[in-house]
């Protein structure tokens, strides 16, 4: 061998050493050792295929493959596995171990759905739509298609007290279950495929006051469900109400009106009272009326259109298509008032305290109303306000007036005074005027100022009440108060001012002067009434005094008497004597007698005599006295 050869050769070893090499490290690299939980897939340009564990085999690298590990799912979970050409998915339920075909994928591991003792779920296939629904207590895997759009829903435990609506979504039908509808010993409420759950509803309670009006929404009727019950309203029912029954007492009572067709009810007490549902009580429960012979009521019958007045006592409820209107009161008339009615003609009717004190207002009638002007204070101004007169007082009405007037001679004044007028006619009243006491202040006032106008203001310092009284006489003569049925009776001034200040502070001067003088007479009738009561009272003390004389000299009187008594018997005795002792000597009785009458006017005169000499009296004699007779002759006289 030549030694251009040997480096040709050594290249030639190594390069086969390296390919012996390189094929033996692929040769250990292709051996695959696959385990039990494992798999290849092998990929060739026409299929594909799978080798599972446990095997060692060696596989070339220009083989396409995959070593892929099994998939492990435990109890409570499943595994979803796609077929990639037919797009078919599959579960397999663990727990398992699961080897994938060739063409399959896995699209994942899932918790199994585990449902409660009231628990459903309502599982839907995509592809046909139909549907299932699962109850628990259980554990679910659904099928590769089935979903569930509402997840796990609780199932409705049914009592007394609720209800389920439910709705079929194929026919559209909806339902009501209720207590009734299942079994004794069924379980919670759990819907049936294509069957949904709309809600739950409670039972609408009703003791026994209540009641309700529910409606069916299909037909349009409507009917009461009375107490006490559990109301569970349908599908196509609606509840419209819940009222309290109705109750009456003894004195109550109801109109009941039909809303469709308009007939009428009365249900009086005591009772309770359901309405229909298409009955309607406008007026509520009403009171009925008890009549007295005070009062009276007015009715009106809605079919003909009339109204009475019932006026029997007692209690009173009215028919069917009758109405209360009001209460009337019995109208009482006083001896001294009138009252007057009009009926819608026109017409009118007296009631005259005297003859007739109470009364009834008629259907169709009123009471006629009159608004008098009111004058009742002094001083009152235009406009006065008005009072509404319904009683007409016959008896004589007062009212006050303030106006300003002008004399003759241009000097202001403001009178005021009263007015006193009667009515006499009560119709004719009415007919013609409705402000009486009006017209009567304007018209009396009008002919008064009229009067004072007429006179200066010196006539009328003078003579005012016979100006007045002038006026009077002119307004009662006048017709214009006998055409309205008054009569005028009188018109007194009381007060009269100036309006002026001038003339005012003018006439106060004159005031104070006359009130001067009348003070000086007052205070000079004082004194006088003093000086009086002083003589009267001096009078009175003269008079005790004279009482007092007199008693004294009746006393002093009294003893006189007494001792003229004793001297009188003593001058008896001495007369007797005297008389007596001239017996023998003057057989005449008379002429002794004579003879001591002589003697004692005698003694008489001596006593005289001997008092005048003893005192400063004077003596004065009369011819009488002196028994002295002067006769002379004529010639000489």
């Amino acid at each position: 061998m030549s030694t251009d050869m040997k480096p040709v050769m050594l290249m030639g070893c190594a390069a086969c050493g390296l390919g012996w090499f390189v094929f033996f490290i692929v040769l250990f690299a292709s051996i695959k050792v696959v385990n039990d939980q494992q798999q290849i897939l092998f990929f060739t340009p026409t299929e594909r295929y799978i080798k599972n564990g446990p095997f060692t085999e060696i596989v070339w690298p220009h083989i396409k493959h995959e070593v892929r590990d099994a998939v492990r799912i435990s109890e409570r979970q499943y595994a979803a596995l796609k077929h990639e050409r037919t797009q078919i998915v599959r579960h397999i339920e663990g727990p398992e171990l699961v080897f994938m075909d060739a063409y399959e994928a896995l699209e994942g591991v899932y918790d199994k759905t585990v449902l409660q003792k009231q628990e459903y779920i309502r599982l839907i296939d995509k592809m046909t739509g139909e549907e299932r629904v699962i109850m628990g207590a259980t554990t679910l895997v659904p099928e590769p298609l089935e979903e569930a759009p509402d997840g796990i829903e609780r199932a409705i435990v049914i009592s007394e007290k609720n209800a389920v609506l439910v709705a079929n979504k194929s026919s559209g039908i909806k339902r009501l279950v209720t207590k009734n509808d299942q079994p004794a010993d069924a379980g919670p409420f759990v819907p049936a495929p294509y069957e949904e759950i709309l809600k739950e509803q409670q039972a609408v309670v009703l003791d026994a006051q209540t009641y309700a009006i529910v409606m069916d929404r299909l037909t349009g009727q409507k009917r009461n469900e009375l107490g006490p019950k559990q109301l569970h309203i349908g599908p196509y029912e609606e509840l419209l109400n819940v009222s309290r029954k109705l109750k009456l007492e003894m004195d109550e009572y109801i109109q009941l009106v039909e809303k469709t067709t308009g007939f009428e009810r009365v249900v009086k007490g005591p009772q309770q009272v359901v309405p229909e549902p298409t009955e309607e009580y406008p007026d509520g429960i009403q009171k009925a009326v008890f009549l007295t012979t005070q009062t009276a009521c007015l009715v009106l019958n809605r079919e003909t259109g009339q109204q009475r007045l019932e006026k029997t006592p007692g209690v009173f409820i009215p028919d069917q298509y009758e109405k209360v209107l009001e209460i009337r009161n019995k109208y009482m008339v006083l001896p001294n008032q009138a009252a007057v009615t009009r009926d819608v003609f026109g017409n009118l009717t007296m009631y005259i305290g005297a003859s007739s004190n109470s009364f009834f207002l008629e259907p169709y009638t009123e009471l006629v109303k009159m608004y008098w002007s009111l004058y009742d204070t002094p001083g009152a101004t235009e406009p006065v306000p008005k009072e509404e007169v319904t009683m007409i007082d016959l008896r004589a009405h007062k009212m006050f007036f303030n106006n300003e007037v002008r004399t003759s001679d241009n000097v202001k004044l403001r009178l005021e005074g009263t007015i006193f007028w009667q009515v006499k006619d009560v119709i004719k009243m009415i007919a013609m005027t409705a402000d009486p006491s009006g017209d009567v202040s304007q018209r009396a006032k009008s002919g008064l100022i009229s009067a004072v106008s007429r006179a200066t203001f010196a006539v009328f310092m003078n003579e005012f009440n016979n100006i007045t009284a002038q006026a009077f006489q002119e307004q009662a003569a006048d017709g214009f108060y006998v055409d309205r049925g008054i009569e005028l009776q009188s018109l007194e001034l009381t007060k009269y001012d100036m309006v002026d200040q001038e003339t005012a502070d003018i006439l106060q001067l004159i005031i104070q002067e006359s009130t001067n003088r009348i003070n000086q007479l007052q205070k000079a009738e004082s004194e006088n009434d003093v000086k009086a009561a002083k003589l009267v009272s001096d009078i009175q003390l003269e008079k005790q005094r004279t009482e007092l004389i007199k008693t004294q000299a009746s006393n002093t009187k009294l003893e006189a008497v007494l001792e003229g008594q004793a001297a009188g018997a003593e001058i008896v005795e001495s007369a007797v004597a005297f008389i007596d002792g001239l017996n023998a000597s003057i057989p005449d009785v008379n002429d002794r007698t004579d003879l001591y009458k002589l003697h004692q006017t005698l003694d008489g005169r001596n006593i005289d005599t001997e008092n005048l000499v003893s005192g400063q009296a004077q003596l004065y004699l009369t011819p009488s006295n002196l028994n002295l007779r002067l006769s002379m002759d004529k010639d000489e006289f």
